[in-house]
């Protein structure tokens, strides 16, 4: 049964109790198609199912569930799919879809290191006919299969460490060996710091690979977690390709943080970087997320983005209440959670911040109460910054109610005058006592 959710203005931009990590953006008939593999809370990397989320073109606030769209296993028999993939019962991992005649093609990878292909008619599937990817006439391993489609022909890349390329064949499963190259980039050479998660997309003429990077400037390869975006371009598919630097860098989401994946698209008139930032101080937990960015298509120039809370819009509206975990970046070890129903911010001790961005508050200064919903644990101080600047010391401390009630929920205020224009909101907690102070929960914007 397809869902749809209004949350395309936030970041991230599918209701926080769905993980899509891994995305790759495609348009088909005016329609935005993400296709992710899928965390389940408090799992590790992924499960064996796809779920495929879309969104008209025009309108990237609502986005479609479709259901699922393939399963490596039985478990999901109530939700109307079967095992799908008759070789292996391992976890999807990140997938990609190309058209070709009227059929899709899901192109996916498992745990168990095999890769392979299903069709369907429709871009959300289900997909079926599996099959496992095939070159000389032996099935391939690696992981994080991506395909270009260049005019007639399809390239296929995939791999960790090196990015292997060939051209598919007319069946759709098997790769030409004649047109293999071993590694389009590396980390052990040509400074590109290449992980994985391989994504060939173009820009005007230039081919551009977006990929899970290492590359540090002090030590190029192999020199850090693979949180970065990184881009490398060539005119010619097969390279060879030049390091270009970072489109986006999901470090500060989570205290955890390891790896990224993700993709560039146009929609319309506006370029974006899909990614994804993990949650619960763990590698896992990972949502997707999305951010516009500036491209120079006659130079093929990417400039890095800055992560945000606002998704597909230009600002967050400051009069709606706002559950924590919309946060863009933590500091001081905090991290975001799911408990009892919500999705608050955990392990706040002194010093621990987190910032929104960012908040539209009009032309005119006005002057806003704020409000708080927290779990008081000590006594302790909530200081809000607008773009930097304090605005208001909120202090906070557990009441006997609270205690009665074994931990409840208390709203805290305080005033933010003369705020104006599109600004950052930070709230930074401080406190004399060691220790976790505080669960944030929402926040509350109001005119007075």
């Amino acid at each position: 049964m397809e869902k749809i959710y209004a949350t395309g203005f936030h970041n991230p931009f599918l209701p926080l109790d769905i993980y899509i990590p891994d995305g790759e953006p495609k348009v088909f008939d005016g329609r935005v198609y993400l296709y992710g593999s899928k965390d389940v809370f408090g799992g590790e990397y992924c499960c064996h199912k796809y779920h495929v989320y879309s969104a008209d073109a025009r309108d990237l606030q609502h986005w479609t569930d479709h259901g699922p769209a393939l399963a490596s296993t039985d478990e999901y028999a109530d939700e109307g799919i079967m095992d799908g993939v008759p070789w292996s019962d391992g976890l999807l991992w990140a997938p990609d879809v190309v058209e070709r005649d009227g059929w899709y093609y899901l192109y996916f990878c498992l745990s168990d290191g095999t890769e392979g292909v299903a069709k369907s008619r429709k871009p959300y599937g289900p997909f079926t006919d599996a099959r496992q990817i095939l070159m000389n006439g032996e099935p391939i391993s690696g992981i994080d299969p991506s395909v270009l489609k260049d005019g007639e022909d399809y390239y296929y890349t995939w791999g960790q460490g090196n990015c292997h390329m060939a051209k598919l064949k007319d069946d759709m499963y098997t790769l030409d060996e004649t047109t293999y190259a071993e590694a389009l980039i590396s980390h052990e050479d040509g400074c590109q710091g290449f992980h994985e998660g391989s994504s060939l997309r173009k820009i005007g003429d230039t081919y551009c690979l977006v990929y899970a990077s290492e590359y540090m400037k002090e030590y190029p390869n192999r020199g850090g977690a693979p949180t970065k975006l990184d881009y490398a371009v060539s005119k010619n598919v097969y390279g060879p390709y030049e390091y270009r630097g970072t489109i986006i860098d999901n470090t500060g989401v989570d205290p955890s943080t390891w790896n990224n994946h993700g993709s560039i698209i146009r929609i319309k008139d506006q370029w974006y970087v899909f990614y994804h930032g993990s949650s619960g101080n763990r590698k896992y937990n990972r949502r997707a997320r999305v951010e516009r960015i500036c491209v120079d298509e006659k130079n093929a120039v990417i400039a890095q983005a800055q992560m945000t809370s606002t998704g597909f819009a230009d600002a967050l509206d400051p009069g709606e209440q706002l559950d924590a975990a919309y946060g863009c970046q933590v500091l001081g070890g905090a991290y975001f959670t799911e408990k009892e129903g919500g999705f608050p911010m955990v392990n706040i001790t002194s010093g621990c911040s987190v910032s929104y961005r960012y908040f539209d508050y009009g032309t005119e200064a006005q002057h806003r109460e704020i409000e708080l919903e927290i779990r008081a644990l000590q006594d302790g101080t909530a200081v809000i910054l607008v773009n930097g600047e304090k605005k208001a010391e909120i202090a906070f401390a557990p009441t006997q109610e609270d205690q009665m009630q074994k931990g409840g929920l208390t709203r805290i205020r305080g005033m933010l005058n003369g705020v104006s224009g599109k600004a950052e909101l930070t709230i930074r907690f401080q406190s004399q006592n060691p220790g976790e102070l505080a669960e944030l929960y929402r926040i509350r914007q109001a005119v007075r």
